[in-house]
């Protein structure tokens, strides 16, 4: 057998200790949470807080877009971008080799960030963050749930959506109650008892628009593996046991799906130069869009205000679009991630373009 004929192997796993000469390992906190929670509206307040850490920020959006990363203020030349998967299983090996580079880069970094995406187990990731040979890298320091206090029980009766939400609170050794100006008191009360039906001495914070003192996020020591490993062992339907499938299938260049906790999301993408009517779009997908969409966000250019880039937020009917920088030397463009059960691609397609204006005539 000559040199050409010979089989191509891939290269062993690592095995070695990874470590920074002269450096402790670095804290990590890891935000989690379900689609629409509000993890990238608390990563922006940490970031833009007054804490005096020079933090280094990985961002894992689900889909070929990485809108949660075009959202992120302030620490560019330490950000890594995770996109088209899921960091609880097909990007494990991307998740460690970046936050090495980034580590033992030539800027000092004090503190890691990484936001999950919305769909994510969190099982593989914490397994990750406690192999032996990353103990002298980093050190996972506190899990930090999201949860949106008004649509926590949407598609409550899809039981393997309510898993997965649960699993993610599970693993969380905090959880911030978001959104409570949208819902009364009583419905705060519903959500503790259901947290608190499945799992023990949760320590619950209640917040608007992610309104939380650093002092309870960064630099805790909160992170306990063992209190983790007991806490996840609930189960919310009998017939669930904690066998799981991980999954992706990257089709075409506009839909994807990934399978978390046996519950299957599908993700779709939409990129235009065409710009949109505000009016138009925000009616749209106030109204019209399926309710087997759970997520919608995106990047906008809209005819009404052209300088100025907005934001599409969307979780169930409640929609935000809303304008941000001006658009400056980048290329006016939207981009449009939408994430659910069952997607339409073509209908979303109409749908999208009809809110689109029609360019005038010279």
């Amino acid at each position: 057998m000559n040199s050409a004929d010979r089989p191509i192997l891939a290269p062993a796993p690592r095995t070695e200790t990874i470590e920074i000469p002269g450096r402790p390992p670095v804290p990590v906190t890891l935000l989690t949470g379900f689609l629409g929670s509000g993890k990238t509206t608390l990563l922006n307040r940490i970031l833009n807080g007054d804490h005096g850490l020079r933090i280094g920020v990985l961002i894992n959006d689900f889909g070929a877009i990485n809108i949660d990363a075009e959202l992120v203020d302030g620490v560019e030349e330490n950000t890594i971008n995770l996109t088209n998967g899921c960091v609880c299983c097909e990007i494990r090996d991307d998740l460690i080799l970046s936050m090495e580079k980034m580590l033992t880069g030539e800027k000092v970094i004090d503190y890691v960030l990484l936001e999950a995406s919305g769909v994510s187990d969190p099982e593989s990731i914490v397994m990750t963050f406690l192999d032996k040979k990353y103990e002298k890298l980093l050190r996972l320091d506190s899990i930090t749930c999201l949860v949106d206090a008004e649509a926590v029980f949407t598609h409550g009766d899809d039981t393997e959506l309510s898993t997965l939400k649960m699993r993610q609170i599970a693993f969380a050794d905090m959880v911030v109650l978001n959104k409570i100006d949208l819902v009364g008191p009583d419905h705060i009360e519903v959500i503790k008892e259901w947290i608190g039906h499945y799992l023990d001495r949760i320590r619950i914070v209640e917040a608007t628009r992610c309104d939380v003192p650093l002092e309870i996020l960064l630099a805790v020591g909160r992170f306990d593996p063992a209190h983790t490993i007991s806490q996840i062992n609930f189960s919310p339907d009998e017939t669930h046991n904690h066998s799981h499938i991980h999954s992706h299938d990257h089709g075409n260049d506009h839909g994807h799906s990934h399978t978390s906790a046996r519950q299957t999301f599908k993700t779709w993408s939409f990129e235009t130069d065409q710009p949109f009517s505000h009016e138009a779009l925000g009616k749209m997908v106030r109204r019209e869009l399926p309710a087997s969409i759970y997520r919608c966000k995106g990047i906008v250019y809209v005819a009404d205000a052209p300088k100025k880039r907005h934001s599409l937020q969307a979780v169930g009917r409640r929609t935000e679009l809303t304008p941000l920088d001006d658009w400056g030397d980048r290329r006016p463009c939207s981009q449009i991630v939408a994430i659910g059960s069952e997607i339409d691609e073509d209908a979303l397609i109409e749908q999208f373009k009809a809110c689109q204006t029609v360019p005038s005539q010279p």
